[in-house]
């Protein structure tokens, strides 16, 4: 759903943009810090602080985006952008894009800083204006100059905050960098910070909440360990049928493919296609039964782009977790889902992330010994052990 950004900077008289951006005083910066770091744990506001980021430096329209150097391609969010045009840039300009499409990429992610830079400091405009990246994609959109404010690099991708300017308006100078420079630092802890949240799909104290004491691990979408609790580690310390091997999670046997298909589906790029599972590894060498569940790890309002959703996988050994006593939480999510509500609406109320709420559901179900989040709340509700 798109945010209502209200006006950005108000500004009275008939004052040029210049002139605007040199009156811009410090602590105006304050109101879009403030929608800055909101945006860094609500990724929806990402595009209203955006352009309000536009609005200070005296640019048109704004794009977020995370881009490969190897081949152009990536995403990213829009702000006073039209969004046909992302749909153009995947399908060709991608790859004729000059300012991301390097000849020796290795090369260029070696010499790569977090810094700010304009498009004429990284190609002439005489040269520019030969290309059909800048005659066909740019100007259609009336976008004639740029400043590109560098946040972050993993691999071969890169993220940056684009502001425009469009024909007539002269190209950012030493006033607009000084702006640009002033809150670059801020812009990149903003961003780094939603990063990290979408990469584990749970707030740091969430986590610590739901987990403790349990053997759960954290993978990307990849199947790739990015954390696990101490009580996985023991777990894997005593069992020879779940183990870690190239930094994946991985069972033994026959439960190996199976293992990796859950997980896969548990992180599909669409998110109507992704589903929750579980299977059962046979004890060995003493050991009892091992179960394990595959939870879809990521809320998409935790996303500024559309990435690799996280996935947790939890593990308990038949026995460990038959007590039937719910937690207050898991009794309290239990009841919620018996009204109807969403794992959304339940994080509302209850102050949780989705996925803090979704853990909580799965933790009560497989305590109850209910195939399904339906049969748990018929257990819940014949027991007599709902909340009103």
């Amino acid at each position: 759903m798109a945010q209502d950004c209200g006006h950005g900077v108000a500004w009275e008289g008939s004052a040029s943009p210049d002139e605007k951006i040199a009156a811009v005083p410090h602590a105006q910066d304050d109101g879009f810090l403030d929608l800055l770091y909101a945006a860094a744990v609500e990724p929806g506001l990402w595009p209203c602080a955006m352009e309000q980021f536009a609005d200070l430096l005296g640019g048109s329209g704004a794009w977020l985006s995370r881009l490969s150097v190897a081949d152009g391609s990536g995403e990213g969010v829009l702000a006073r952008i039209d969004p046909d045009m992302a749909t153009l840039y995947a399908e060709h300009y991608a790859g004729i894009n000059p300012f991301s499409n390097a000849p020796d990429p290795d090369a260029f992610m070696a010499a790569w800083t977090p810094t700010i830079l304009t498009d004429e400091a990284w190609m002439p405009k005489a040269d520019l204006a030969q290309r059909e990246y800048y005659n066909d994609f740019m100007r259609p959109q009336d976008i004639h100059s740029f400043m590109i404010v560098r946040l972050a690099a993993h691999g071969f991708d890169v993220s940056s905050l684009t502001v425009n300017r469009p024909r007539g308006r002269e190209p950012f100078g030493h006033t607009e960098l000084a702006q640009a420079q002033r809150l670059h630092g801020h812009l990149r802890r903003a961003f780094r910070m939603t990063e990290r949240l979408a990469s584990s799909g749970l707030a740091e104290d969430d986590l610590e909440h739901a987990v403790a004491g349990a053997a759960v691990f954290l993978l990307d979408g990849d199947g790739r360990l990015q954390r696990m609790t101490p009580a996985a580690e023991a777990l894997l310390a005593n069992r020879d049928d779940l183990s870690v091997a190239s930094g994946r999670l991985t069972a033994t046997g026959d439960h190996s493919e199976r293992l990796e298909g859950l997980i896969t589906a548990a992180a599909a790029r669409d998110p109507t296609a992704r589903r929750d599972g579980s299977l059962m590894l046979s004890g060995t060498e003493g050991r009892p039964p091992l179960s394990v569940e595959i939870i879809r790890g990521r809320s998409e309002r935790l996303a500024v782009f559309r990435q690799q959703p996280a996935v947790i996988v939890t593990c308990a050994e038949a026995g460990a977790g038959d007590d039937p006593r719910l937690t207050s939480r898991e009794r309290d999510a239990l009841t919620w889902v018996a009204e109807g509500k969403s794992d959304w609406e339940i994080g509302v109320i209850l102050g949780l992330s989705e996925t803090t709420v979704r853990f909580h559901v799965d933790n009560a179900r497989r305590k109850l010994g209910a195939v399904n989040r339906i049969h748990a709340v018929a257990k819940l509700l014949a027991a007599g052990g709902a909340r009103r």
